[in-house]
């Protein structure tokens, strides 16, 4: 708890730096494994920043090259034949010695040339350096490849900011973020004060979204919401310009279920429907396309399940989903800029009920955590559920209105005695309570849900000064 202590003692200062979770992971990689590792996510969330600045902190050496950018370095590397002829190749291109034992090998955008992947199983045998392969999902299929180096290589998905992160940036103390977490365990709500600014914090973070870019503009420019605004709509845009070029013959497909994501998100149920891709479509026709825009980390699928109880994935429904986007501000660019102020001066109007679920599933998938939602005719439907820590099945209800405590399906679903939910959970901007079986958090604070989750192994004109508590 957050309890007896002034406003100063959570204040935080010093020189800004983006602060991503992925350095720890990146660390861990270095000091226990002796695989390659292939660093993987959508365009312009911070992959090669995090790794340049990684692999210039943490070894003798350090040679980068971009397959994109540079064309002529491509040419050669191209040309190598097998492990040994790359790493003279290599060495003739660096313009700093490589120290065998302490020097990264940095091979950034390999979509623009996949098969490079092939020589990863000798390249780890070869021993002398280490070496990280990065590259957009975007067109990250590694076709024609004829062996993946299964067993030699580790692989991260790196993935927008999260909001944690977001906090960091915004100089919100860990001692903070800390007796939240507390409080949520401890089932004690906030103290007021900090309830508040996390909240402003939380909409701001909506709107700006986690592109390290636009999160880093939003603060050198004293949090001005106008200027995100404008280099959201260029990456969605690069975004569309990049379907076009690595979606090959399925580009259009791609291209028509992207466009439709924010259409979708305004309709009740906020399920997609595949009918509205045009006449006659059928989900057969466009899986591969769904999963094109997945597996590139721009679209983030939630199927239906029938059935809350563990495993859920065992009455999962492969041709009922929803699909949200990867990063909310970008999101909340693809609307008008109305509905954007609407967030951030948390207005009544428009209904904000799909931006709020898609930042949740966002922050979800940031977790590891798995989640489907839940629908049945005799219990209607329930906007999350996930695989508890003990087992048992958490249902999560995403409330973005005043009415928080009107949840008809989350009380039927709780009341089907066979599945036995112990507890569940109600985000919304109120304060931390308890009512029964339902806990109402605030919505902050689906950061720190992962107390009560299985996780997978890790794998406008207008401006807001966030709270730097």
């Amino acid at each position: 708890m957050i309890r007896g202590k002034s406003i100063c003692q959570f204040l935080s200062f010093g020189v800004l730096m983006l602060r991503r979770k992925v350095t720890d992971r990146l660390l861990s990689w270095k000091n226990n494994s002796n695989k390659a590792l292939l660093v993987t996510g959508a365009r312009q969330i911070g992959k090669s920043y995090a790794i340049r600045t990684f692999g210039k902190d943490n070894y003798a050496s350090y040679y980068e090259v971009n397959l994109l950018l540079d064309t002529e370095a491509k040419d050669v590397l191209a040309g190598a034949k097998n492990a040994i002829d790359f790493i003279n190749r290599v060495a003739l291109l660096a313009d700093v010695p490589l120290v065998e034992g302490d020097t990264l090998i940095f091979v950034d955008e390999i979509q623009e040339y996949p098969q490079i992947v092939t020589l990863m199983k000798a390249l780890v045998e070869d021993g002398r350096f280490s070496y990280v392969f990065s590259g957009s999902m975007l067109g990250t299929e590694f076709k024609g490849i004829s062996s993946f180096p299964v067993g030699y290589v580790e692989h991260i998905v790196m993935r927008p900011m999260d909001f944690e992160e977001f906090c960091w940036a915004n100089s919100v103390s860990e001692n903070v973020l800390a007796g939240i977490r507390s409080c949520l365990v401890e089932k004690h709500p906030v103290e007021n004060y900090i309830h508040e600014a996390m909240l402003k914090n939380f909409r701001a973070y909506i709107v700006c979204g986690g592109m390290p870019e636009v999160v880093q503009n939003y603060i050198d420019s004293g949090y001005s919401l106008v200027r995100t605004r404008e280099l959201q709509i260029q990456l969605v845009d690069q975004y569309k310009s990049d379907i076009s070029k690595y979606a090959s013959t399925r580009a259009f497909n791609v291209r028509s279920i992207f466009e439709q994501i924010p259409v979708q998100l305004e309709a009740e149920s906020h399920r997609f429907v595949v009918s509205s891709l045009g006449e006659g479509a059928r989900l057969q026709k466009y899986e591969r396309d769904f999963l094109w825009l997945v597996n590139a980390g721009v679209g983030l699928m939630v199927p239906q399940v029938t059935e809350a109880r563990s495993p859920l994935k065992r009455t999962e429904k492969a041709t009922a989903f929803k699909l949200y986007e990867s990063d909310t501000g970008m999101l909340a660019s693809r609307y008008p800029g109305s509905t954007a102020r609407a967030v951030y001066l948390d207005m009544k109007t428009p209904n904000l009920g799909g931006l709020y679920e898609n930042v949740v599933a966002q922050e979800l998938v940031a977790l590891g955590v798995d989640a489907w939602y839940y629908q049945a005719r005799e219990v209607g439907e329930v906007d999350f559920v996930v695989e508890g820590t003990s087992g048992h099945v958490v249902p999560i209800e995403v409330k973005s209105g005043k009415k928080v405590r009107a949840h008809a399906a989350l009380d039927r679903l709780m009341s089907v005695s066979e599945y036995k939910i112990p507890e569940a959970v109600v985000l919304s901007r109120e304060n931390l309570s308890k009512e029964g079986k339902v806990l109402y958090v605030p919505i902050y604070m689906t950061f720190c849900l992962d107390e009560f989750m299985e996780k997978d192994d890790p794998d406008n004109d207008f401006s807001f000064a966030p709270i730097s508590l």
